[in-house]
C-alpha cells in the first residue's frame, strides 16, 4: 500500500511539473456542461481513491458499473427499437412490416395526443389531432388492426405510454387472448411512468396519487402474472426532452422510480420480485464522454440503492437496464442532414454507456414525423455502429480511462446531491406537485439557451459556421401530412364499433370498474374485461376520472 501511495505521489508531482513547464495551467479554466472544471490531463492520481473491485468490478456483477450483463453486446447487438406511429393502426402496421424486413425485430409504438390523454378519436376534443403525432388507439379493434399479420409471441413489443399504460396492456392481453396466447407468454415493456410525465410532458391524466395507484396495479399484475413483461420503463427521456441536464435526468427519474417501488412493496411483494421489472429510457447527446460516464454512474448508483436501501439480493434486482435515445431537443432545422451526425454520436454514447436498446431518431424528428427514408437511415446508423465499428468486441471499452472514471465519480456525486434535494422536499410526488423538478429543469434549460444565443455553446450552422448563402432549408424538409381520408375512415370505424358492440356488456364492465376504482382492488382484471367488451379508451378514462378527478398542472414561473 505504501508503494502505491508513493507511486501516486510521484505521478502527482510529475504532473504538476509537466503542467508548469508546458504552460497548460496558465490559461482560464475549462468548464464542461456539467459545470465541472476539466483538467488538461487525467492520471492515476485523479482516481487514487477508486477501489477496482468495490467501485468498478466486472460486467454482470455488483456494482454493475461496467454493464448489467457479462458479455453485453459482444455476440448479439443491442435491440434495434425505432418508435413508429402515425395516421391509423393500419398505416402503422405497414411501417412496422417495413422495419421488420429491414432488420428491426421488435415492435415499438408511439401514440397520438388524444390517445395519451384518454380521448376517443370521435370526440370533438380530438379534432385535428387524430393520427397527427402518433397512432390513435381507441378499442381492442385498433389493437387487432395494428398487429394484423404480425407475431405477438416471441417478438418484443415496447410502448411509449405513461399514464394510461394499464389500459394499453389490457388491450394487449385481450388481443393476445383472442389468438390463444396467454399473458405469461407476452414479451415486452411499457413506459407506465405518470411521475416523469408530470414533470415535463404534460400528458398526465389523473391526480398523481391515483396515477401512481394505476401504475402500481400494472406493476403488481405483471410481477405476479406476466414474467416476461417489463411493466415500467421509467421515462428519463421526458425530463431530458424537457430540457433537463444529465444530472437532473438521472436524479429525478431515480426519485420517481423509488417512489413507484415503495408503493409496489406496500402490496406485499418482495424487492427481488419487483426491482428486476424496472427498466429505464433516457437520452444521450453529442457530449460523448460525459454521456457514457453518466450511464456508468447511473448503473453503479442504482445497484447501490437497490442493495443498500432495499436489501435486494438478486443480481437482476440491482442491474440497471436502459434504452438510449439521442435527444431530439438538440437536433436542429439548420442544415438538417447534420442531425445524422449528431444522432450517430448520441447513439455511440449510448452504446459505449452500455445500452440494451436504441430507438434512434430520424434526422427530421425535431420537426416532423420521420419518413420511411429517415427511419431507414436511423436504423442503418445503429446497425453500422453495432456491426461495422467493432466497438462491441469488448465490454465497456472506455472503462479504466482515468478521465472516464473521474467523470463517473463526479457525475454520481452530483446525482446523489440532486436526489437528496428531492428527498428534503418530501419525495417525488411532493417535489413535482410543488413544481420543484419543473422549475429546476426550466432554470437549467434557460441558461443553456442563453449560452447558445451568446455563442458560448456552439451549435454548428446555427450560431457558428453559418453559411452566408444558405440553401433553402424547407426544400429539404419533408413534413408528414396526415392522411385525412384514412383518419376519417378510422373515426367512422370507431363509431361503427360503438354502434355494433354489446353496449349493455360495456356498461356493466364500466360499472364494475367504477366500483373497484373507489376501493383498493387491482384494476387490471377489470380493464381486461372492459377491453374484451370493446370499451373504448375514452370511456374507460372518463369512468376513472369520475372517481379520481383530473390532474391539475402545476404552474411554474
Amino acid at each position: 500500500m505504501t508503494e502505491r501511495h508513493d507511486e501516486i505521489d510521484e505521478i502527482s508531482r510529475e504532473k504538476g511539473r509537466w503542467a508548469r513547464e508546458s504552460g497548460v495551467d496558465k490559461g482560464p479554466p475549462v468548464i464542461n456542461d456539467l459545470g465541472l472544471e476539466v483538467e488538461a490531463l487525467y492520471t492515476p492520481d485523479d482516481i487514487a481513491g477508486v477501489d477496482y473491485l468495490r467501485d468498478i468490478g466486472f460486467p454482470g456483477q455488483f456494482p454493475f458499473t461496467r454493464g448489467p450483463y457479462p458479455e453485453m453486446s459482444r455476440r448479439k447487438p443491442w435491440r434495434y427499437a425505432l418508435f413508429t406511429g402515425f395516421d391509423t393502426p393500419e398505416k402503422t402496421n405497414e411501417r412496422w412490416k417495413y422495419l421488420f424486413r429491414a432488420g428491426q425485430s421488435s415492435f415499438n409504438i408511439v401514440y397520438d395526443l388524444p390517445t395519451h390523454l384518454g380521448i376517443d378519436s370521435d370526440d370533438v376534443l380530438a379534432e385535428d389531432e387524430v393520427g397527427r403525432l402518433g397512432i390513435p388507439i381507441d378499442t381492442i379493434g385498433d389493437w387487432e388492426a395494428l398487429w394484423a399479420d404480425l407475431p405477438m409471441e416471441g417478438v418484443q413489443f415496447n410502448s411509449n405510454m405513461e399514464t394510461l399504460a394499464a389500459i394499453i396492456v389490457a388491450f394487449h392481453i385481450a388481443t393476445a387472448d383472442k389468438r390463444g396466447i396467454p399473458p405469461d407468454r407476452l414479451w415486452g415493456s411499457i413506459s407506465n411512468d405518470p411521475l416523469s410525465t408530470a414533470v415535463s410532458k404534460g400528458t398526465t391524466v389523473f391526480p398523481l396519487k391515483h396515477g401512481v395507484r394505476l401504475a402500481t396495479d400494472l406493476i403488481e399484475h405483471c410481477t405476479r402474472s406476466m414474467p416476461r413483461f417489463f411493466p415500467v420503463n421509467m421515462k428519463a427521456v421526458n425530463m431530458a426532452e424537457g430540457g433537463a441536464s444529465m444530472v437532473q435526468e438521472i436524479a429525478f427519474v431515480f426519485c420517481n422510480a423509488t417512489c413507484l417501488i415503495d408503493e409496489t412493496l406496500k402490496r406485499g411483494l418482495d424487492i427481488d420480485d419487483v426491482a428486476g421489472k424496472f427498466s429505464f429510457f433516457g437520452c444521450s447527446t453529442t457530449h460523448l464522454l460525459e454521456e457514457a460516464a453518466k450511464w456508468r454512474a447511473a448503473r453503479r448508483l442504482w445497484a447501490r440503492i437497490m442493495k443498500e436501501k432495499y436489501q435486494a439480493k438478486k443480481s437482476a434486482s440491482m442491474a440497471f437496464k436502459f434504452t438510449g435515445y439521442h435527444n431530439p431537443l438538440w437536433l436542429y432545422s439548420e442544415e438538417p442532414e447534420l442531425n445524422l451526425v449528431r444522432a450517430a454520436i448520441g447513439a455511440l454514447a449510448s452504446a459505449l454507456g452500455g445500452a440494451q436498446a436504441m430507438p434512434h431518431p430520424g434526422f427530421d424528428e425535431a420537426y416532423a414525423i420521420p419518413t420511411e427514408k429517415s427511419q431507414s437511415l436511423a436504423l442503418g446508423t445503429q446497425q453500422i455502429l453495432a456491426e461495422e465499428t467493432n466497438i462491441t468486441k469488448t465490454v465497456d471499452p472506455l472503462g479504466g480511462s482515468y478521465y472516464i472514471e473521474w467523470l463517473t465519480n463526479r457525475i454520481e456525486e452530483a446525482i446523489v446531491k440532486k436526489m437528496n434535494d428531492v428527498e428534503e422536499r418530501g419525495g417525488a410526488i411532493k417535489a413535482i406537485t410543488d413544481g420543484f423538478m419543473q422549475r429546476d429543469i426550466l432554470e437549467y434549460f434557460t441558461r443553456e439557451q442563453q449560452r447558445i444565443a451568446s455563442g458560448e455553446r456552439v451549435v454548428v450552422r446555427k450560431n457558428k459556421y453559418r453559411l452566408e448563402k444558405a440553401e433553402d432549408v424547407e426544400s429539404r424538409i419533408v413534413l408528414h401530412r396526415p392522411d385525412a381520408e384514412a383518419v376519417a375512415g378510422h373515426v367512422a370505424g370507431l363509431k361503427r364499433v360503438k354502434a355494433e358492440r354489446d353496449n349493455a356488456a360495456v356498461q356493466k364492465c364500466l360499472g364494475r370498474l367504477r366500483e373497484e376504482a373507489e376501493g383498493r382492488q387491482n384494476l387490471m382484471p377489470c380493464l381486461v374485461e372492459a377491453a374484451k367488451a370493446y370499451a373504448s379508451i375514452g370511456e374507460i378514462t372518463r369512468t376513472l376520472k369520475g372517481v379520481w378527478g383530473s390532474y391539475k398542472e402545476t404552474v411554474v414561473v
